[in-house]
């Protein structure tokens, strides 16, 4: 596989006075996956953009005695050791979660980072697909700590929405919604809307991109061109973008129907030199996981220049300079 990144810039320092201005741009990001005849590898692709202010990514393999190994993103908002959450994952079943935070309800203690990623926790280190999720939806999702989640493995995909009551959560199969599923920091299936207390345009803006780019695409979907691209969508400027002023990572699983699971991702937080990672899940990844994971040298690979004699190609008015 050829994959070229292209050049990625982000403002080093954010607008402070802008986004204190906008409590949506804390703790919100976009997801989104698709499987089966939806994708060119006929199985899962699956997608988190993180955003957030002030956070440390950290990319890890983790495996215990008598549960599955996995590899994570984790985080921690305010420092740089150790990373107790976790943003998104994939086991070596081929079981993937991502998550969102549950940003419009009315009261956003309900939830916290520690209560976001034990479910994902929980689902990586323990369960083999998405119909043994299915099986014990009751008992993962009924806590009633308001959250958003994608789950997928090579032939299904799901949205979960969890709301701030116990027992309260919804799921759509990706199968019955065209093979795709979307979100960032809403309540949109029909019996979880109640729960919609504030309003977040760039929530609903991030969502509504997402949802066009999909299902306007005239092939079908690849991890290393239409999901990459996604990822990287920034035309509604830094603050609504799918790819924003504060998206600090990129995640991307790729789940094929036959073959080797693939992770693409890329770091761009403030607090980290921009990095990005190509990992292929063999078998091999997982008997021996390595105890540090190195991102790709950056280098300009695949960059074609005009021959020398283009310099006339730079042109200048009077006045431009």
């Amino acid at each position: 596989m050829s994959i070229r990144y292209g050049g990625i810039s982000l403002a080093a320092s954010l607008l402070f006075s802008v986004l204190l201005l906008s409590p949506s741009d804390v703790g919100a990001c976009t997801t989104f996956a698709s499987v089966g005849a939806a994708n060119y590898n006929n199985g899962l692709l699956i997608a988190k953009n993180r955003d957030s202010l002030a956070t440390f990514e950290n990319l890890a393999v983790k495996s215990s005695a008598g549960k599955n190994s996995y590899l994570g993103l984790f985080y921690n908002a305010s420092s740089q050791t150790p990373y107790p959450f976790l943003a998104s994952g994939i086991n070596e079943h081929g079981v993937s979660v991502v998550q969102n935070e549950a940003a419009s309800i009315y009261h956003p203690n309900t939830f916290n980072n520690a209560d976001q990623s034990a479910v994902i926790y929980t689902i990586l280190e323990n369960y083999s697909s998405v119909a043994d999720v299915l099986a014990d939806q009751q008992k993962l999702f009924g806590n009633g700590l308001a959250n958003f989640l994608i789950i997928g493995d090579k032939t299904e995909a799901i949205l979960v929405e969890v709301g701030p009551d116990k027992n309260s959560f919804q799921i759509l199969n990706a199968s019955d919604n065209n093979n795709r599923v979307f979100h960032t920091n809403h309540y949109v299936l029909s019996e979880m809307r109640k729960y919609n207390k504030v309003y977040y345009s760039d929530s609903e803006s991030r969502f509504v991109a997402i949802k066009n780019l999909m299902n306007s695409a005239s092939a079908q979907y690849t991890a290393e061109g239409s999901y990459f691209n996604w990822t990287s969508n920034a035309v509604d400027g830094p603050l609504r973008s799918i790819f924003r002023e504060m998206t600090v990572a990129s995640w991307i699983a790729s789940v094929p129907e036959s073959g080797i699971p693939e992770v693409l991702i890329r770091f761009t937080s403030p607090s980290l030199d921009f990095q990005h990672y190509y990992i292929q899940l063999t078998p091999e990844f997982w008997s021996s996981p390595p105890a540090t994971i190195s991102p790709l040298p950056l280098s300009l690979e695949g960059f074609d220049p005009e021959p020398v004699g283009s310099e006339l190609r730079y042109t200048y008015s009077g006045g431009e300079l």
